[in-house]
């Protein structure tokens, strides 16, 4: 790749790394704002406007937020995102939870569906929301009295983000360091003969002529990787896997800190560029310096012995061989890396906390030493290559001998950065061993005994009527500590769940795996049954709704939002897996900048490597790379116990080596 196009490549990388800064800045100054204009001033109930509460629902494990509200004043300004107030029974929800909540009815689960919440009331185009006004008035002892909108107040969407300098901080360390290798990398493409050399024109007019001749590449590139920031600016663009739909107005608002982004990539590449002539120029100075000396000692007299030009052909292989031989790495080094891969594969067998801290200082210490050892597995290879190099004549191989060290030290930063990356997804997606246990009884009992958590005074009746045909009603009454409880119902209730149908308390088997279930996650010791109506007066009791088919949630949803204060309804123990779905989608976000970074270094490999002898130790590369990296992250999942191996990372990463060997082997313009 000549330098222009290697110039031309490295600055729209770095510009699009500095797009991607932008729009993230950008991105959370407009979800703040967006997020104070909706939420609610919280004053006097005789001076408010409208009454507010908030309570938390899930569409395939995904949590959002559903704000009920019961305005005391139709003609007060309604919610940001709203034309007007809900009518009673009413429900206005985001486009991105309708179309999300569809197959399991999320159009009717609140009521009647009566419009779409506009942008300016979403923190982001892809945030889930609903805002319900009951069918009837409530107690509102729970809710909070409000005279408007204006001041923030934690929803799903903005409970689960991460801040702007966390954000910032992975896209700086997995994106714009290895953008920043690629342009240093790309300033010293080409070969110094590439430079022509004018040594009675000044240095400063060199340098200019040569910074004028440099800059159109780097301009142009600039330009082409500011498109991230034209199309985010012209669409809401989603960002790809993870499900999240970027506002095209905070983009269009930030345009002054864009340009200064995108100027200041540009000067960036230009300092890089200079700094590497300077280099270039004192390394041209000193030999130079030696060729003078070498004319000082003819002019003087000294007799040198006549060399014949076989001797002076071998004196410079020689010479070259010595350039291409690496530094000799120290031994201990090597040994220390030993004992830090056996202390990471010696991990799994010690106890959990030790095990963890063995593999944590394993892992650190094979980082920091794994550039040594790769350093010195290229040495022979490195050596024999450019001395056959030397020996041949053929140069094409004594400069890939060379470029063998460089390529080793690009494998070590691929290895930590994916390795990174890895550790992190598999360590977000964590489930826990509450998670996992919720997900056994997911799969075990499904929706076939849900239960509902409501405020006080819920209206059985009404709610009983309106459950499916396939459903049961029954009432937990827990104890004051919350260890007993006794499940009341009616006779055909309990016949469901395999129940003796008493008037008074009798002891539970729990035959039934629903009963079992239910005991397990709301740490009863003892729970017993009898048949009746139950009182739900107190605030411990849950309303249990059972079915022998699957599928009734949304029906039963439904109807608890159109009979009951409803604060929950859920599979017993799902709340668990809600909670650890944004670890997964933090996850998600992780493996898209590590990915970027990870595709980022491969391209410096290949501008860095343009000679086909280097096929071979690409592939070499990339062996090395998957199977180090999977190797330790397996040993990982063995020491927490937990986590899968996100086996797409290590898939791309190898087919992007491949093709970078591939391509590598392409002929090139002389």
């Amino acid at each position: 790749m000549t330098r222009r196009w290697a110039l031309m490549l490295a600055s729209c990388v770095l510009a699009m790394v500095a797009s991607l800064m932008v729009i993230a800045v950008a991105t959370y100054e407009g979800r703040a704002a967006r997020d104070q204009a909706r939420g609610p001033i919280i004053t006097k109930a005789q001076d408010a406007i409208a009454w507010w509460s908030s309570r938390f629902d899930s569409v395939g494990h995904f949590q959002h937020s559903v704000v009920l509200v019961e305005p005391l004043d139709t003609s007060a300004p309604p919610p940001p995102g709203l034309t007007r107030w809900p009518a009673p029974g009413e429900a206005m929800l985001s486009p991105e939870l309708l179309s999300r909540g569809a197959a399991e009815g999320i159009r009717t689960r609140y009521g009647r569906f009566g419009g779409l919440i506009g942008r300016e009331g979403l923190v982001a185009p892809s945030e889930r929301l609903a805002y319900v006004r009951p069918p009837t008035p409530q107690n509102t002892d729970s809710w909070l009295p409000i005279s408007g909108f204006g001041h923030p107040f934690p929803l799903v969407e903005t409970l689960n983000q991460r801040d702007l300098p966390e954000v910032l901080l992975a896209l700086g360390a997995l994106t714009l360091l290895p953008a920043l290798a690629l342009m240093t990398t790309a300033s010293r493409t080409g070969s110094r003969r590439d430079e022509p050399t004018k040594p009675a024109e000044p240095r400063l007019r060199r340098a200019l002529a040569s910074l004028m001749e440099k800059a159109p590449p780097l301009a142009i590139g600039s330009a082409t990787g500011s498109l991230p920031l034209i199309l985010t600016a012209s669409i809401d663009l989603p960002v790809p896997a993870t499900g999240y739909v970027l506002n095209s107005t905070d983009i269009r608002t930030a345009w002054p800190l864009a340009c200064a982004a995108i100027l200041t990539s540009f000067v960036i590449g230009l300092v890089t560029l200079l700094r590497t002539r300077r280099d270039r120029v004192t390394e041209k100075d000193w030999d130079t310096g030696r060729d003078h000396e070498a004319e000082d000692n003819q002019d003087t007299g000294r007799d040198r012995k006549p060399q014949s030009d076989r001797d002076i052909g071998r004196d410079h292989e020689a010479g070259e061989v010595d350039a291409a031989r690496p530094r000799p790495v120290p031994r201990w080094r090597l040994v220390a890396c030993a004992l830090a891969v056996a202390a990471i594969a010696l991990s799994q067998y010690l106890p959990s906390a030790g095990g963890l801290i063995a593999f944590a200082v394993g892992t650190i210490g094979m980082w920091l030493l794994l550039p040594s050892v790769t350093t010195a597995l290229v040495m022979a290879g490195g050596r024999e290559l450019a001395r056959r190099g030397a020996i041949s004549g053929h140069p094409a191989l004594l400069t890939d001998g060379r470029q063998l060290t460089p390529l080793a030290r690009l494998s070590t930063a691929l290895i930590i950065l994916l390795g990174t990356v890895t550790l992190l997804q598999i360590w977000e997606g964590h489930l826990g061993d509450p998670a996992r246990a919720a997900l056994a009884t997911e799969r075990r009992i499904g929706d076939t005994l849900l239960v509902v958590r409501t405020a006080e005074h819920p209206n059985l009746k009404a709610f009983s009527q309106a459950l499916p045909n396939s459903s049961a009603l029954a009432v937990l009454l827990t104890s004051e500590n919350g260890e007993h409880a006794t499940l009341v119902g009616p006779c055909g209730t309990l016949r469901t769940l395999k129940l003796p149908c008493t008037t008074v308390p009798a002891p539970v088997n729990p035959e039934d795996s629903r009963l079992r279930e239910l005991q397990v996650w709301y740490g009863l010791r003892t729970l017993t049954s009898q048949v009746g109506r139950g009182r739900t007066e107190q605030p411990r009791n849950l309303l249990v709704v059972v079915s022998d088919t699957r599928g009734q949630y949304p029906q039963v949803a439904r109807a608890a939002y159109a009979t009951l204060p409803v604060l929950e309804t859920a599979i017993p123990g799902s709340g668990w897996i809600d909670a650890a779905a944004p670890r997964t989608r933090l996850g998600t976000w992780l493996t898209l900048f590590g990915l970027a970074g990870v595709l980022i270094l491969l391209l410096t490999t290949w501008v860095s490597t343009p000679r086909w002898h280097l096929t071979i130790p690409l592939l070499t590369m990339t062996a090395l790379v998957v199977a180090t990296t999977t190797w330790h992250d397996l040993f990982f999942i063995a020491v927490t116990k937990d986590g899968t191996l996100p086996w797409h990372l290590p898939a791309a990463t190898t087919a992007a080596c491949v093709l970078l060997a591939l391509t590598a082997g392409l002929p090139r313009k002389p």
